[in-house]
């Protein structure tokens, strides 16, 4: 199972190489679905697909070094019954996760969705939303 995790690092934290010291303790592979940073801290939101203990550990390392650690627990749902595959919604979706197939039908691949939520609003008929879970 992918799970997904969001990173947020104090300005202070922002200059330690954190990151890099969790992948050599645990020797996980992380997918690195988004990072900003900026004067006052950063984020970065990862994708893991490891079993669900070797997570809890990656997590618990990332809070002991002092890191804000949030599971992410939504997710864009595209309702395929309302949507006419207009494509309104790709060129706005910056990681790709929503593409045409060689039919034109609009997909989304949800391990690749970093939640901008740009694509929600740009849906004429609403096909788009934002659901938790």
């Amino acid at each position: 199972m992918v799970r997904k995790i969001l990173l947020n690092y104090s300005l202070e934290r922002v200059k330690e190489p954190i990151l890099s010291y969790v992948i050599k303790e645990t020797g996980l592979a992380f997918n690195i679905l988004y990072a900003e940073f900026g004067a006052s801290g950063g984020e970065i939101l990862l994708s893991i697909e490891a079993p669900d203990a070797e997570v809890e550990r990656a997590v618990e390392l990332f809070k002991k070094k002092g890191v804000e650690v949030k599971e992410i627990k939504r997710a864009i749902h595209l309702d395929r019954d309302s949507c006419i595959d207009c494509g309104a919604c790709l060129s706005l979706c910056p990681s790709g996760a929503l593409y045409q197939d060689k039919d034109n039908t609009v997909l989304l691949d949800e391990d690749k969705c970093v939640y901008c939520e740009l694509c929600v609003p740009a849906c004429p008929v609403k096909a788009l939303e934002l659901s938790k879970f």
